[in-house]
């Protein structure tokens, strides 16, 4: 049977040892690959759903169908042939997950991340339009009663005409929020997701780094300055 290997097998090639559990194993993972910096061999698309890449001993694939789907929908955020930083780096049930120059996730960016839009309810009605029925139905004079319902015909229909603002407001802020993020998307970077499959009870860091290159390049670290 195939051994899915994930965490700990990478992590075994990392630091050659038996790391037992998955937090030490991630931060090692982190401490290896975030802040590297990579070059990119193919256009990586402006989504944070990411590129799965499952790496089966020393041979890589993906899938290509899906991936020009999501090229041709979103476009490039990151185009082959240029640098990128991986700036996170997390251990999901997903896989490895290689945030580049920032992930693709909306959400990292100001406006989109801090600016929170929900469907406005429907508003109560006011003391006064309830205070009106409960008087409109012990009324008995007819002067006031007509006088009592053309004020709460009144009072529904302001309360009905705000609701109608709340939702126009609220569609033309989704609507704002939409083409903003259509506009900045190809900034905010992409991912890809690596997926080990192995037969073998160990995988080598260096194996899927070298066997990834040809998709994407993990460059040396910078030096430190002095």
């Amino acid at each position: 049977m195939r051994r899915y290997v994930f965490l700990t097998t990478v992590t075994l090639a990392l630091c050659a040892s038996v790391i037992a559990q998955q937090d030490s194993g991630e931060q090692l993972i982190k401490k290896a690959l975030e802040g590297r910096e990579v070059l990119v061999k193919m256009d990586l698309p402006a989504v944070d759903s990411g590129i799965t890449m499952t790496f089966d001993d020393a041979k890589v694939t993906f899938d290509e169908a899906n991936y020009k789907k999501l090229l041709k929908e979103y476009g490039s955020a990151i185009p082959s042939g240029t640098r990128a930083r991986i700036t996170d780096v997390r251990v999901s049930g997903r896989g490895i997950e290689l945030d580049l120059n920032g992930g693709g996730s909306p959400q990292r960016d100001w406006f989109v991340g801090n600016v929170r839009l929900e469907t406005p309810a429907p508003l109560a009605r006011s003391n006064r339009e309830i205070d009106l029925e409960r008087q409109i139905q012990t009324e008995s004079n007819p002067v006031t009663l007509a006088s009592l319902r053309n004020e709460l015909d009144y009072e529904r229909s302001a309360r009905l005409a705000q609701d109608a603002q709340n939702q126009e407001t609220y569609q033309r802020m989704s609507r704002l929020r939409s083409d903003y993020i259509e506009t900045n998307r190809k900034n905010w970077g992409s991912k890809i997701i690596v997926i080990v499959h192995s037969r073998k009870s160990g995988v080598k860091m260096r194996d899927m780094v070298q066997s990834l290159a040809k998709y994407v390049e993990f460059l040396p670290r910078e030096a430190a300055t002095q």
